[in-house]
């Protein structure tokens, strides 16, 4: 999984050209993500990571260069996007639309219960973002490939299978209880600020925000909550020191205001739904999906944080 469209040489080779570069080598990355096609790409003596965008029309794609490159303008930490010698942002490969950003030395923020900063470094990451989208309209921003039509498109495509069947009742109705409740504070959101979407360096320090492919206008609390599910979960629980060194970071850049507040657990069940959701559909039910990412993307951790949630209600 992750590697749905193969690259081989000679196609790699025409389009480090399109950049203006001498090719060397290309290995694709099937372990990273469940959505693109990612290579890591030697070319001209450096090192960069190619992504072919899947399911995705060139237009949307652009909208997600743009984005990026205005949060780069605002001092957000965000990978440089290539162009090609014509100054084209976005350039076709074997026919899906591909982007380059050169290769960045760093290691995924693993979440440390033990280590309050390095959860610390989310919240303040994402209090950033959520500043430095602020007043971006929905118009101006990539279209929300995980609303909640989206995921209820998704819920009723396995609804009937036997294997997951059991859980669906339970995903609808927090489907059903979001569409219930009234919109709070919204602008730009991540949607999947996890730990393989934020590198440091060696002392830990943020060395890049990755992977806007998700963002979109939405509930600011909503992407606050996704973060929690992601970094403070200590396999039965959530950890409350964690998602109190994470709200705190967060609030140090961007306060929360009292209906925020009074939702997030709402919005950690809808979270917790949504990965169950969409894990179901792009990893579970697939054949051919790489073992070792179906182990790391089991749909059940996101039902356990699910019935956490719950019963915190």
């Amino acid at each position: 999984m992750a590697l749905r469209t193969p690259l081989d040489e000679s196609e790699a080779r025409t389009l480090t050209e399109a950049y203006g570069l001498s090719f060397e080598a290309i290995e694709p990355l099937p372990a990273l993500g469940t959505v693109n096609s990612n290579f890591r790409l030697r070319a001209s003596g450096r090192t960069w990571f190619l992504r072919l965008n899947e399911g995705k029309r060139e237009q949307d794609v652009a909208g997600e260069v743009a984005l990026v490159e205005r949060l780069r303008a605002h001092g957000m930490p965000t990978p440089e996007i290539v162009r090609a010698s014509d100054g084209r942002a976005i350039v076709p490969a074997a026919g899906r639309p591909a982007t380059l950003f050169p290769w960045i030395d760093g290691r995924e923020a693993h979440p440390d219960a033990k280590e309050p900063s390095t959860v610390a470094l989310v919240g303040a990451a994402l209090g950033r973002l959520h500043r430095a989208g602020w007043g971006m309209r929905a118009d101006e921003l990539p279209r929300n490939y995980y609303s909640l039509d989206e995921l209820e498109r998704r819920l009723e495509s396995f609804a009937d299978d036997l294997r997951v069947a059991d859980i669906v009742p339970a995903l609808r109705y927090e489907l059903d209880r979001a569409r219930r409740r009234r919109p709070s504070v919204m602008g730009l959101i991540h949607q999947d600020l996890f730990p393989d979407n934020v590198l440091v360096d060696g002392e830990g320090a943020l060395l890049a925000v990755l992977d806007f492919e998700q963002a979109t206008h939405g509930l600011l609390i909503y992407d606050v909550a996704v973060a929690l599910n992601a970094w403070c979960w200590t396999g039965s629980r959530i950890h409350k020191p964690a998602a109190d060194s994470v709200l705190l970071a967060y609030e140090a850049v961007r306060p929360l205001d009292h209906s925020e507040r009074s939702r997030l657990i709402d919005e950690a069940r809808l979270a917790a739904a949504r990965f169950a959701i969409t894990r179901i559909t792009d990893v579970f039910l697939p054949e051919g999906v790489d073992p070792d990412l179906r182990k790391r993307k089991d749909f059940r951790e996101y039902i356990r944080r699910l019935e956490y949630w719950i019963n915190q209600a």
